[in-house]
């Protein structure tokens, strides 16, 4: 056993007196007193009394306090609550109205085509959804026959389903050629689930033609036509195998293969977001075989003169209806002025420039103005 002098901390052999002098310094001490020590030092026995690791001593607690300060910042900074917050409220938007001549349909038809008319449902569903009008009810009241829906609702065609219908004349001026040429197409939005059930409601008959390599129907739809399918979502009708020459290799889209009258009136003097719409080429109607077998010119008094007309209803943000008549002189178009005025009343706003006159007014089914416009023309009984 050694003894350490309190004064040098010099190691020292313990004796058994009570004072002992150091053997490094000399000075004496209390060796009864004084700190003994082992030379050689046990281990250390980690008991439960012994003192906590750095885990559960003051420094971690106080460097778990800095992170937790540094992560608040941080996120305090990426999430800043103090600023105002927008409330991003989902619309459903309404469905955009292709432009007249924009109509995929269109690049099948034939470039004699100088009589166009077309519908697009979606915008409809969107206007009826949005001020909780039945379209259906809507049509009908527009003059739309039932006959249409019926055909539609046994054909398993709901209006959702069709992107567009256009549907094209040909009228000649050719002496004897009566009847016109007739073309339309019908682009869905997603293929029919049951194209049996609509094939036989137009009585298609498989045809004994083929237009390259497509099966070609007979159908009768008032008419004698030919029907063939373009892709699962186009259908194609014709008078005759001729009206398919296109379906091989379309015309390139925006009508440039149509009569340039036509086509400029469509596309400079009608609503571009008409859901509906129609339009003739500029010609001398009256003279035409296929329109003098309507009846004698007394059954057109004014809309005769006309030399070109089109029309469309648009319906945002409201309906409105549009007019444009094209005639031979200034003197023509007052005359059709007057007519509009008498059969339209205070609400028709009516503009005029040249030989062109303007209409438009807002649009209610249920006063049947198309009906009310056309009621002089009679065909022949």
């Amino acid at each position: 056993m050694s003894v350490i002098c309190p004064h040098c901390n010099a190691i020292n052999t313990a004796t058994d007196a009570e004072f002992q002098d150091c053997s490094r310094c000399g000075e004496r001490f209390a060796s009864a007193r004084a700190e003994q020590a082992e030379t050689t030092q046990p281990p250390v026995a980690i008991s439960g009394n012994s003192t906590p690791g750095f885990l559960y001593s003051r420094g971690a607690v106080y460097l778990s306090f800095a992170l937790a300060a540094l992560i608040l910042v941080g996120g305090l900074a990426i999430v800043r609550p103090w600023e105002p917050r927008r409330i991003v409220v989902q619309q459903t938007k309404p469905p955009v109205v292709v432009s007249p001549l924009g109509l995929s349909g269109l690049t099948y038809f034939p470039p004699n085509t100088n009589v166009l008319a077309a519908v697009q449902p979606l915008p409809l569903l969107a206007y009826a959804a949005r001020t909780k009008t039945d379209p259906r009810k809507f049509l009908q009241e527009a003059g739309v026959p039932e006959t249409i829906f019926k055909i539609l609702d046994r054909a398993k065609i709901p209006l959702d389903q069709v992107d567009h219908l256009v549907i094209g004349l040909a009228v000649s001026s050719e002496v004897g050629k009566v009847l016109p040429g007739f073309t339309a197409c019908l682009k869905l939005t997603r293929p029919l689930t049951d194209e049996a059930a609509f094939l036989a409601e137009l009585r298609a008959e498989k045809n004994s033609q083929q237009s390259k390599g497509r099966t070609v129907y007979s159908v009768n739809a008032g008419l004698p036509l030919l029907l063939t399918k373009i892709d699962p979502q186009t259908y194609f009708l014709g008078l005759s195998a001729d009206d398919f020459a296109s379906l091989e290799k379309p015309h390139s889209p925006g009508g440039g293969h149509l009569p340039k009258d036509l086509r400029d009136g469509v596309t400079t003097q009608l609503d571009p977001t008409s859901f509906v719409w129609f339009g003739t080429d500029s010609d001398r109607w009256t003279e035409k075989p296929f329109v003098t077998t309507l009846g004698p010119k007394a059954k057109l008094p004014t809309l005769a003169t006309g030399r070109a007309l089109l029309g469309a209803v648009s319906l945002e943000p409201d309906p409105r209806l549009q007019f444009t008549v094209r005639t031979a002189d200034a003197a023509s178009a007052a005359t059709v002025q007057e007519f509009f005025r008498k059969k339209l009343g205070d609400r028709v706003k009516i503009s005029a420039r040249e030989e062109l006159t303007f209409v438009e007014l807002p649009f209610d089914p249920k006063e049947s103005v198309l009906r009310s416009l056309f009621e002089e023309v009679q065909p022949p009984r």
